[in-house]
């Protein structure tokens, strides 16, 4: 199995097939991260998909300077920050579903697995999961960044802060007050 690194060198020598594989191995994972700092399912998408325009454009100058996630992450970042200021610009506000809306326009929470038998837990799953969606939107951008791209993407202090361009003791200093926020706005849903 080649590295992400040797997909891309691939890709910038003219192979479609090396890209193909490098958009399976991420494209969700964007898709995801951008949806964790847009509440948007539609935005992420499109920030998905430029990401990957971009990554596509800048391969003739790309340097593996850095491994192929870090950098990117990096894109997808920087692209899913115009969207949410595109978005500013036009007035709109950004949405925070955590699912699908229902008929009357409220957010349907997206429920547990069949695991969770008790309506109780599986409604009380589904409260915990909108209320998160809801203080993660409201947390300033540079924290949800952090917290986003190491909580949610898995990514170590150290990858966190060349996305970010920042010291690894901001990382951890932004993630750190992330979850005080995040604990502060739940903590009434907490024991």
């Amino acid at each position: 199995m080649r590295t992400d690194e040797e997909l891309m060198e691939l890709y910038r020598r003219g192979s479609r097939d090396a890209f193909e594989m490098l958009f399976a191995r991420y494209h969700r994972k964007v898709i995801h991260f951008a949806y964790r700092m847009t509440g948007d399912e539609a935005k992420a998408e499109e920030a998905a998909q430029e990401t990957f325009l971009r990554v596509a454009r800048a391969a003739p100058t790309w340097q593996p300077t850095a491994r192929f996630s870090t950098w990117m992450y990096t894109i997808a970042r920087r692209t899913t920050l115009n969207f949410l200021r595109d978005e500013k610009d036009e007035g709109d506000k950004v949405s925070i579903p955590p699912g699908e809306e229902s008929g009357d326009g409220s957010p349907a929470p997206q429920l547990p697995g069949p695991s969770a038998l008790n309506p109780e837990e599986i409604a009380w799953s589904a409260e915990i999961q909108v209320r998160f969606a809801a203080a993660l939107q409201q947390l300033p951008e540079s924290y949800r960044s952090a917290f986003v791209l190491n909580r949610g993407e898995g990514l170590s202090y150290e990858e966190v802060a060349s996305v970010l361009g920042i010291t690894v003791q901001a990382v951890k200093s932004r993630i750190f007050r992330a979850r005080e926020m995040l604990m502060e706005s739940l903590s009434e849903l907490l024991p």
